[in-house]
């Protein structure tokens, strides 16, 4: 009866060592996998007031100036987050979201929140399908239609 005890005691330590090095094994294999995934598909482009510049000739520097939109986008994988703060204006949300399906890209998630008295703060995830180009085409795109819409 003792060395029942003693086998099934050294086989316990034997199947926790196994266990530890599985641990060791998978926290170095998802180091990796992180470091891997935020350089290979991170891709992150903005658009401003300050970007008149280089957004093209519509940044002429009058006093509409303070309400320009801003445009984030930012893409990891095949999944788009868009943060974009915007002069409040009946049908604003739906040229946006038109728009990002122009672009390839299919809404998953909508949040819109009053920012100030005349603007909106829009947050947008949407995934990837075909026919989309790149974030700083997206941003750029989404600013010239914010611009110009009226």
């Amino acid at each position: 009866f003792q060395t029942d005890k003693i086998s099934l005691l050294g086989s316990t330590i034997d199947y926790v060592k196994q266990l530890e090095d599985k641990v060791r094994a998978l926290e170095e294999q998802g180091s990796r996998r992180s470091s891997e995934s935020t350089t290979v598909f991170e891709s992150k482009c903005r658009i401003s007031a300050a970007d008149n510049d280089a957004a093209g000739p519509s940044g002429s520097g009058d006093a509409a100036e303070d309400s320009s939109p801003a445009v984030e986008a930012s893409i990891r994988g095949h999944t788009a987050l868009l943060k974009i703060c915007c002069k409040e204006r009946r049908g604003v949300l739906v040229m946006v979201l038109s728009e990002l399906e122009n672009q390839g890209l299919s809404i998953i998630n909508t949040n819109v929140v009053p920012f100030t008295d005349s603007c909106l703060n829009i947050t947008i995830t949407a995934k990837i399908e075909e026919g989309f180009s790149s974030a700083a085409e997206l941003v750029r795109n989404l600013t010239v239609a914010l611009r110009s819409f009226s």
